[in-house]
């Protein structure tokens, strides 16, 4: 399947691609296709049904809309996401929720398409519910892994993949939400190294302005992604939220305790529900050992809780019931879930009806799905979050010119090159060309015969003219091959751009480049473009022309 010229309708699909291409779980391809076993594992029939048990559920909505409100506005919030979060103060209102690591620059495509999807479905959900429902992105501010959102990928000027990193981590395993962009010189130098990749463009004053608004000296991780991300979002109401803050630990101290007192019940759920996915086939997505706590406790760094006989060690220390529980009582803020444990979190404090997920993380979705009675929570309704592909109008345009499917730059390149340089040039061009060299010659030797035996005098004007026969079929053959050369590595260098920009990496665009070389080269009106092209409830892969955009 080809990719459509831009008078055809858009956005572009093509099936979801097999797994051994993409990389996809059986698991998540059983779940998109709505397939027995996978979907016994995920309880929620709908939203709507998990809206009708959210009703039922005392929520602390006054104390978590004050966070909300004053997280929002720090981050520059508009107007109505500040409307949005008033609406959770209706107790019929239910969220919907996507989520991601706060990484560089806002990260990678999918973050961003997570944020539209949130937004999207919510609307939607609103409408067939006829409640209030409200798109929050949940931003993995307790995360401590620094080396996995320190950096961002963009296509340099040269159409190469370009890696921009801010290589000043902190001294200890901190949350994201308290790495501070402390460094200003490597802040500066990130800044220049990124605008320098992107070049300039009509629209690269505008972009450039935003990212270093958000991006400051003394701001932490989180908030300067909460910060560009709520400036490129904003007029379309997203509520962000930043679990990081010690006013939400205080919120969430009942449920830690309840994770420590249910140890033996949390073990035993996940067993069986492990057991189960393993019977049907399926792998496991996260693999905890038996004596986790599914807690982390910021002792000297960001540490997981581990049960050690009558107590638990926390890094280098060892601490008994009665310790834990007096340090959980008194510094809440110390506390964090682990990836299990992360959405019960997010369940405890909003009215979750739905949730937004990747392959990852609906996998790992399917393994603490029984943890949610214990905590008294309904398990939230969840939906594959789209997935999609840019295609801009010049490697459209090649596309189309070369006859490459976008499923051909899931493979080999050098195979897709040497089948498109196989269609352009002949692939015996140079058997054909000494075929023609050596007609020539024997038709001049033939014809000299005969000439001199008219005329033995001629012998010496022959020679000459053989020569400089040869000559000039000699630089004609260089002149010909060089031309084939030269084209052969400009298509080759075409052929790996595209792959580039549309493949990069050898994996699906979303998944490596950052939204800003995307929004250097089409102005910030991509992000409501590519709203309204994408669409929420679609499984199957969406190739977005912008063939029909008009930048802006």
């Amino acid at each position: 399947m080809t990719l459509k010229t831009a008078a055809q309708t858009s956005p572009m699909v093509i099936p979801l691609v097999a797994p051994d291409k993409l990389g996809y779980s059986k698991l998540y391809l059983d779940f998109l296709a709505g397939k027995a076993p996978a979907r016994g594992l995920y309880p929620a029939e709908s939203s709507a049904a998990v809206a009708e048990l959210l009703e039922r559920t005392q929520f602390e909505r006054a104390r978590l809309i004050d966070i909300l409100k004053r997280q929002n506005q720090s981050y520059g919030a508009s107007s109505i996401t500040l409307q949005n979060i008033e609406k959770l103060r209706d107790k019929r209102s239910v969220c919907v929720f996507a989520g991601q690591q706060a990484g560089l620059f806002g990260g990678p495509l999918f973050t961003i398409i997570k944020a539209l999807a949130a937004v999207k479905l919510a609307r939607l959900t609103e409408e067939r519910l006829g409640r209030p429902v409200v798109p929050v992105f949940w931003m993995a501010g307790d995360d401590h892994d620094f080396a996995e959102i320190n950096h961002a990928f963009v296509l340099s000027r040269q159409g190469e993949i370009a890696r921009v990193a801010y290589e000043t981590p902190p001294t200890t395993e901190l949350p994201a939400s308290e790495i501070v962009l402390e460094n200003s010189t490597e802040l500066e130098r990130v800044l220049t190294e990124l605008g320098e990749h992107l070049g300039q463009t009509d629209f690269t004053p505008a972009l450039t302005e935003r990212l270093r608004r958000a991006y400051t000296h003394g701001e932490t991780v989180v908030g300067a992604f909460a910060k560009l991300m709520s400036a490129l979002t904003g007029e379309l109401g997203l509520v962000f939220f930043n679990p990081g803050d010690p006013a939400v630990k205080l919120l969430a101290r009942p449920l830690f305790e309840s994770l420590l007192r249910q140890q033996d019940a949390i073990r035993e759920t996940l067993t069986a529900t492990n057991n189960r996915l393993r019977q049907n086939g399926y792998h496991l997505q996260v693999e905890k050992k038996d004596n986790a706590t599914h807690l982390f406790c910021k002792l000297g760094g960001r540490t997981p809780i581990i049960r050690e006989g009558e107590g638990y060690s926390v890094g280098s220390r060892f601490l008994n019931d009665g310790e834990l529980a007096r340090l959980l009582a008194d510094h809440p803020d110390l506390f964090s879930p682990d990836v299990l444990t992360r959405p019960l979190l997010q369940a405890w404090l909003f009215p979750v009806a739905a949730q937004i997920g990747g392959p990852s993380e609906i996998a790992y979705f399917a393994q603490l799905n029984g943890l949610f009675a214990l905590i008294d929570r309904p398990a939230p309704y969840y939906t594959a979050r789209p997935t999609l592909t840019i295609v801009d109008r010049r490697s459209e345009q090649l596309i189309r010119e070369m006859g490459i499917a976008f499923e051909d730059l899931l493979g080999d390149i050098e195979q897709v090159v040497n089948r498109v340089l196989g269609q352009t040039f002949p692939a015996d061009l140079q058997a054909d060309y000494a075929s023609l060299r050596k007609a020539v010659e024997d038709r001049f030797r033939q014809f000299s015969h005969e000439a001199l035996g008219f005329d033995p005098g001629l012998r010496e004007t022959a020679e000459q003219v053989r020569g400089k026969i040869d000559f000039l079929l000699n630089g004609f053959e260089a002149k010909l091959f060089a031309a084939h050369k030269k084209k052969s590595q400009q298509m080759r260098e075409r052929i790996y751009r595209i792959a580039h920009t549309l493949y990069p990496r050898h994996g699906l665009q979303e998944r490596t480049l950052n939204i800003n070389y995307f929004l250097s080269r089409y102005g910030l009106g991509l992000i409501p473009y590519l709203y309204e092209q994408m669409k929420v409830d679609e499984p199957a892969h969406q190739l977005v022309s912008l063939g029909e955009y008009e930048p802006r």
